[in-house]
């Protein structure tokens, strides 16, 4: 069964959840009067869920408001014959587009990934860790979505680049080829991770490679840490250590970075921990 229609009750509570014929380009509308009720009740922070198929674990999108926003305007509305007001979209190739606008918006990211119904106010049905079992199950529902993303593997890259304003979160560098999005827990770690963008981290080159390798981490309001091993290093690179040690990085804009993500690699990448 869909995993959202398995738990619909449940995500309906902070989510906009929407069923969509994906025979038909997942052809879907949304009401300006239950946009207007998340809104009132949480602001922006919740989701609008896509339901495909319903034999197909993984075939939704969750799409954060804010991802969107910008496109669900008073000039894109849609009155129909019973006076309700709507804004009316499909879903081709992992594009959303409005009816009446000839722009579309790359969703890919936010397709089939179960972490992305996980938040502070659901209680999360996917184990931190996945049995072996677990991995090559999941791996295989979605078989769509890692195609994809092999494909066009600078999706996550760009949505990490976005959320911190295409900004090294530590030094503010903003040249393009020097920054990398830093996965926070390692691809190979966890499968369900691969693609959340509360798992990335804009990091310049030298960052990058300081956290990849467990030399610095992050506390949970995203100070950095560095490894209690230290004195066991060269001396520049102590220097370099010490030098970045308590820094305050950069707060995301769009996404909040996961503190099981950030409390996992201080328990199983930064050395000496």
């Amino acid at each position: 069964m869909n995993l959202v229609i398995a738990y619909r009750d449940l995500l309906e509570k902070r989510n906009y959840v929407r069923k969509a014929d994906p025979r038909v380009n997942y052809w879907v509308d949304f009401a300006v009067s239950k946009i207007s009720h998340y809104l009132d009740q949480y602001g922006t922070n919740f989701k609008l869920i896509v339901v495909g198929s319903l034999e197909l674990e993984a075939d939704f999108y969750a799409i954060p408001y804010v991802a969107v926003q910008d496109l669900l305007t008073e000039e894109n509305l849609i009155n129909d014959k019973s006076g309700n007001t709507r804004w009316i979209c499909k879903i081709f190739g992992h594009s959303l587009k409005l009816v009446n606008r000839p722009t579309t918006r790359d969703i890919g990211l936010f397709y089939g990934n179960p972490i992305l119904l996980n938040d502070e106010h659901t209680k999360p049905w996917m184990p931190l860790e996945l049995s072996e079992e677990e991995q090559n199950d999941y791996s295989i529902e979605n078989r769509k979505m890692e195609v994809a993303v092999r494909q066009k593997q600078s999706s996550f890259r760009k949505i990490v680049l976005k959320n911190f304003g295409s900004q090294c979160s530590l030094t503010e560098l903003t040249e393009s080829n020097l920054l990398r999005a830093s996965h926070i827990v390692p691809w190979s770690h966890r499968v369900d991770s691969k693609l959340d963008p509360s798992n990335g981290i804009c990091l310049s080159v030298v960052y990058d490679h300081l956290f990849d390798q467990g030399f610095i981490g992050f506390t949970e309001s995203l100070k950095v840490i560095i490894t209690p091993e230290i004195d066991s290093f060269s001396e520049p690179l102590r220097r370099i250590l010490k030098n970045v040690e308590s820094r305050q990085a950069k707060a995301p804009i769009l996404h909040s970075i996961n503190k099981e993500y950030l409390s996992y690699h201080r328990e199983r990448i930064l050395i000496g921990a």
